[in-house]
């Protein structure tokens, strides 16, 4: 009987423990601050987010994003919600030495990239900028080149 107790008492103060081990998982509309900067550009970035998460000491959101096109140094994808659903198509450019990160977790030469390719793109809370990893000081940085969210798709 005190073993059974003993061991009974063990586990209970495990328990917090264990819990307290992982951080919480962090939501894409109430944990995450959009300026009204990057809103008034990208008004569909919460239905995009697809992750929130803390490293490097900031808040990173990830989106999912397939490749439309890619010409030379310019990289056209779409942006799609949690569902699969297209919610903005941007083309990029990006340095030529920059890679991504494919939806498997490997890396991949952004100027190898091809059509259908998926993709986990990411950009810190604190300022506007995607990345291919939550880490800036590890990653290629990709400028915006066009919104083409409004233009008819081509088929």
């Amino acid at each position: 009987m005190r073993t059974m107790l003993t061991l009974t008492i063990g586990v209970l103060a495990a328990i917090p423990l264990t819990g307290a081990a992982q951080e919480p998982k962090l939501n894409c509309t109430k944990d995450m601050a959009y300026s009204a900067e990057f809103l008034a550009k990208f008004p569909t970035a919460s239905a995009a987010c697809n992750e929130v998460v803390n490293a490097n000491g900031q808040k990173w959101v990830r989106f999912n994003a397939v490749v439309k096109s890619r010409k030379g140094n310019h990289l056209t994808v779409s942006f799609t919600d949690s569902h699969h659903n297209s919610v903005a198509v941007m083309t990029f450019s990006f340095d030529p030495t920059a890679t991504v990160t494919l939806d498997d977790h490997k890396q991949k030469a952004a100027a190898l990239l091809e059509e259908g390719d998926k993709l986990l793109i990411w950009m810190p809370e604190s300022r506007i900028g995607l990345y291919s990893k939550p880490d800036p000081a590890q990653a290629k940085h990709f400028s915006l080149i066009s919104d083409d969210t409004n233009k008819q798709e081509e088929n």
